[in-house]
């Protein structure tokens, strides 16, 4: 899947805000297989990231792909992304969940940053802070890699790749593969794939 996830996660990094050295970036639904592969493209950038998970349970499993800071969503979120980076400011957030935790990342955000919706995992309405992009500045993009890749340059895309092909082979990028089913079992497997704990795949008898 490295044209779908990885592609995501690249391009969420590197299209939208230009983050410095040693900056942050701050998303949410952390456990996702766009998320991880956004952390492993963060470190390659020289990025740290913040985060965001809605359950307590998957707190160590973001940690151990190499987030920086791992927390749980809530409306105090803010603050306590501000006491963890040492109330460094953050330009890019990065929404894939929607709803009220859309508004927590706005909230994090520093005057002129830039949040990118390119999912709606819990499929709620997006929630915004008016406050925040008047006197802030702050902005929401949306991105979908189909809109991409119909404008995408020869060049653009052999520079993403360059990039992400040798940390898939590395393993440095990797999504975890909860169950692998036969074809005439897709019932079972869109079972599986939809508690979301990883990725289900097909494979020919």
């Amino acid at each position: 899947m490295i044209g779908v996830n990885p592609a995501t996660a690249y391009l969420l990094l590197t299209d939208f805000v230009k983050v410095p050295r040693g900056g942050w970036v701050i998303q949410n639904g952390a456990n996702s297989a766009t998320a991880r592969a956004v952390i492993a493209i963060a470190k390659s950038l020289g990025l740290k990231t913040v985060n965001i998970v809605r359950r307590e349970d998957v707190v160590d499993e973001v940690k151990s792909v190499g987030g920086d800071i791992v927390l749980l969503d809530g409306p105090d979120l803010a603050k306590r992304v501000a006491r963890e980076t040492g109330r460094a400011p953050i330009q890019l957030a990065l929404d894939m969940v929607g709803g009220s935790s859309a508004l927590n990342l706005m909230n994090c955000l520093a005057p002129k940053g830039v949040l990118v919706i390119y999912s709606a995992m819990s499929g709620q309405p997006f929630s915004g802070s008016a406050l925040s992009v008047i006197f802030n500045e702050v902005s929401v993009r949306g991105f979908w890699l189909g809109h991409w890749g119909k404008t995408a340059t020869d060049q653009a895309l052999a520079g993403m790749y360059d990039h992400l092909v040798p940390m898939v082979a590395s393993g440095a990028i990797s999504a975890p593969v909860v169950g692998a089913y036969r074809l005439e079992d897709f019932s079972q497997a869109i079972a599986q794939a939809a508690a979301f704990k990883g990725k289900v795949i097909f494979t020919p008898n």
